[in-house]
């Protein structure tokens, strides 16, 4: 899926008349203008159909670069222009009733955090502490809750606040590591070890969010609705604040 802001739908309305004005008796310069500003709308707003329509217009713009900007354009290259624009109409205006823009629905959290900023939902310091993959579930977790894809965000919650556990475990267990640590097991692990070890309202928070959340969100027959899934990022959100900041606590022992 890709963004396309409905303002640029919008400008590209307001504009058409403008080019479907005709350009006979203006300078090249502005002809030229208009021509790249046309066919960058029509790429950018994905109009692949069209695209190939206008193709001649890339030709055209390619002719009047070689040309003085004062001059006025010739009546030949004018009146070939209007005809490649008219002779697309048609092929536009079908395009874009198969177009459909999906709007981004208000959230309990900002949605220009959710879909571009993720690290501002967190802690001061604590994104640096991320690992890349616990970066792309968590931004992908955020992105899912944006455009209330519930189940998926508590998905890549989950995944992020494993990983995080892990790292929390790699940080305070140096020796004698298990092989394949599972999240319970690695709880246990941390509360049976000697200090320095994080502390036990951190381990009984990521507990729960095991037992209650990391478990049940694994079950094929579990969904979750969209208040469900923001709760469930805030309580993610405060499990790797905390994280982060006993990894921070030990590394500066």
């Amino acid at each position: 899926m890709k963004e396309i802001s409905i303002y640029d739908y919008y400008a590209f309305g307001y504009n058409y008349n403008n080019w479907r004005s005709g350009c006979a008796g203006k300078k090249v310069s502005e002809v030229l203008a208009d021509l790249k500003e046309y066919i960058k709308n029509i790429t950018a707003l994905e109009l692949q159909v069209t695209v190939q329509v206008i193709e001649p217009l890339n030709e055209i713009v390619k002719s009047l670069e070689k040309l003085k900007g004062e001059d006025v354009i010739p009546a030949d290259r004018a009146t070939r222009i209007e005809g490649v624009i008219e002779g697309a109409d048609k092929t536009l205006d079908a395009e874009l009733q198969l177009k459909t823009v999906l709007s981004v629905t208000p959230k309990r959290f900002n949605i220009d955090m959710l879909l571009a900023s993720p690290k501002k939902l967190l802690a001061q310091n604590s994104w640096d502490v991320l690992s890349e993959n616990a970066k792309m579930d968590f931004s992908q977790a955020t992105r899912c809750i944006a455009m209330s894809l519930s189940t998926a965000a508590a998905f890549h919650l989950m995944r992020c606040v494993e990983e995080m556990v892990k790292m929390l475990y790699l940080d305070f267990i140096k020796q004698k590591r298990m092989t394949n640590p599972m999240w319970a097991s690695m709880i246990d692990k941390l509360r049976n070890k000697n200090q320095p070890k994080p502390s036990s309202e951190l381990l009984d928070q990521l507990d729960m969010i095991r037992a209650n959340f990391r478990n049940p969100t694994q079950h094929p027959q579990k969904y979750y609705d969209i208040d469900e899934a923001q709760d469930l990022l805030n309580s993610s959100i405060v499990a790797i604040n905390g994280i982060c900041r006993e990894i921070a606590r030990h590394n500066s022992i």
